[in-house]
């Protein structure tokens, strides 16, 4: 188990960097599944890939930033089964319709709305993050955060008994 937490005073490049690393490590092989809880989301960037570093992992991508909703489709093409839990809020359209139009023939992540959702997190079939942090701008580079990484079996098989319990598709 490792926290991180941030202190609200710009980027921390340690939640940078391990969004990144764990995101890679499920491009690299990919979950059964991966589930994305965030009341509030934005496309964010997760992986640095500015010169081209990542070319082998994702070939189909230009040397640029990759935002997450590029990776969590490329997941879903990979046979991930991917999904997104997130309120119906006017900010979170913009995420919703990119996973929507990026991936417009083949495997997409699903979208799921729970408008009492509160929980905030990432769970794979390897980690659980979860904290304080939703997946937009201000959760990863301006507000102070707390953020959990859980890699024991144990714990992540109990976080996805209860992430199923509750977010079940309807």
């Amino acid at each position: 188990m490792r926290r991180i937490t941030t202190v609200g005073a710009g980027e921390t490049r340690q939640l940078t960097d391990l969004l990144q690393n764990l995101l890679v490590s499920e491009l690299l092989a990919p979950s059964s599944r991966l589930w994305v809880l965030s009341p509030w989301i934005s496309d964010i960037v997760v992986i640095d890939n500015a010169s081209g570093q990542f070319k082998s992992v994702l070939p189909a991508l230009p040397a640029r930033p990759i935002r997450l909703t590029e990776v969590l489709i490329e997941l879903a093409r990979r046979g991930s089964d991917v999904r997104v839990i997130m309120r119906d809020e006017p900010r979170n359209a913009v995420t919703g319709q990119r996973l929507t139009d990026l991936a417009p023939v083949g495997p997409r992540p699903t979208q799921l709305i729970r408008n009492t959702l509160h929980d905030k997190g990432m769970v794979s079939d390897r980690f659980h993050v979860h904290g304080s942090m939703n997946f937009t701008f201000f959760g990863q580079r301006v507000n102070q955060e707390g953020v959990t990484v859980v890699s024991d079996p144990d714990q992540i098989a109990r976080a996805w008994v209860e992430y199923q319990n509750r977010y079940q598709l309807p």
